[in-house]
C-alpha cells in the first residue's frame, strides 16, 4: 500500500475513534466536518506527506502547513448543532493535532 494511502485510510479511522470518544454527543456532525476538511484539502495534506516521507520537509514545515488551513476550516454541520465557538476551536485543534499526529506515525 503507498504511503499516502496508508496515511489517508489511517487518518479516516483516527477520525471516527476522535468523534466516538470526544465528541459523541456531536458525532455525526464532528464526522461530516472532518470529512468535508480532508476531502478540500487532501491533495495538499498528501503532497506535504510525501515531502515528510522523503525528507525534503521537515517536520516543523508540516505542522505549519497543516496550522495554516485551521483558519480556512467550515465547521458547517457543527455550527448547525449549534456548538459553541470555544468548542469549535477545541474541535478544530484537537483534528489537526490528529491529521498531524497521523502523519507522523505513518512515516515511512
Amino acid at each position: 500500500m503507498p504511503s499516502q494511502d496508508k496515511f489517508i485510510k489511517a487518518l479516516e479511522d483516527e477520525m471516527k475513534k476522535f468523534a466516538e470518544e470526544r465528541w459523541t454527543d456531536y458525532k455525526k456532525a464532528a464526522l461530516n466536518d472532518m470529512e468535508d476538511f480532508i476531502k478540500e484539502y487532501k491533495n495538499d495534506f498528501i503532497r506535504w506527506k510525501k515531502a515528510l516521507d522523503t525528507g525534503t520537509l521537515k517536520k516543523c514545515d508540516f505542522e505549519w502547513l497543516v496550522q495554516s488551513k485551521k483558519d480556512e476550516a467550515k465547521l458547517m454541520a457543527l455550527k448547525q448543532e449549534g456548538l459553541a465557538k470555544v468548542a469549535q476551536d477545541r474541535f478544530l485543534n484537537g483534528l489537526i493535532d490528529l491529521i498531524i499526529g497521523t502523519a507522523f506515525k505513518t512515516l515511512l
